[in-house]
């Protein structure tokens, strides 16, 4: 026991940490309109982006820029590249990296951006996009904790309440879809969700229904699923159309 409840909360800080850092979070895999390949790290504000496309000779290179992303979804930096020797013993000591450009990038959406690229005293500007290389690993049962914001309510308080509970998460073979039961330990308000799911990356968002055990039920939009190792992270709204009026914004994390 001591430690599943050490993995619960484990879960619980790192949802909430990416949850405080942005209102969405980056990090994945992403190609680009002409071919580049990008490797994005988002910690809170910064973000990190290593990758690789082809320059102005068609040859292909590798770059290396960062920055703080502002209230526009939007951040620029120094582009770098590395001029050292050949991989040896002492690699540390070959870093040597010189700027050969700038780069911004603006996100238009959760799996979507721009990005505008000066190398060598060339611009471009592409899209880029969230590269899906698998399906995220998400059917099981997780030991979950849910945070619900509850408003405009006809009955129940408009308020936070967090929840313990059970999650089970079955999709279907093709993993386009996911029915999610969720089960408080207290017994109270348990309920099934059924969301077709859109995969970008290793970010999945969709739009369903749910229902409940105390005569609820509703539409369910899915605004970022994420499944990775044991940990599973889902952020969603319901909106109650049968039983209640009420709007809930929802933040799921659980653990196998």
């Amino acid at each position: 026991m001591p430690g599943a409840v050490s993995r619960i909360v484990a879960a619980i800080l790192i949802g909430a940490a990416g949850q405080a850092a942005a209102a969405h979070n980056y990090s994945d895999h992403w190609g680009a309109t002409n071919g580049a390949t990008l490797s994005i790290v988002q910690h809170g504000s910064s973000i990190v982006v290593t990758g690789h496309l082809y320059d102005t000779d068609r040859q292909l290179t590798g770059i290396s820029f960062g920055g703080t992303l502002d209230e526009n979804d939007s951040f620029s930096g120094v582009v770098v590249q590395n001029l050292g020797d050949v991989p040896s013993n002492n690699w540390v000591s070959n870093w040597n990296p010189y700027v050969v450009g700038s780069a911004t990038i603006r996100f238009t959406s959760t799996s979507q951006g721009t990005f505008t690229l000066t190398l060598n005293g060339t611009t471009t500007t592409g899209t880029i996009f969230r590269a899906t290389i698998g399906k995220l690993p998400l059917a099981g049962s997780y030991t979950a904790a849910t945070v619900d914001a509850y408003a405009n309510c006809s009955s129940r308080p408009n308020r936070i309440e967090t929840t313990l509970g059970l999650a089970r998460v079955v999709t279907t073979d093709s993993g386009d879809a996911m029915t999610l039961s969720l089960d408080n330990f207290d017994g109270r308000n348990a309920c099934t969700f059924y969301v077709p799911l859109r995969q970008r990356g290793s970010l999945a968002t969709g739009s369903g229904s749910f229902v409940c055990n105390d005569g609820t039920s509703g539409d369910v939009a899915v605004e970022g699923l994420r499944a990775f190792d044991d940990i599973v992270t889902i952020r969603m709204k319901r909106t109650y159309r049968t039983g209640e009026t009420c709007i809930a914004d929802s933040f799921l994390s659980g653990v196998k």
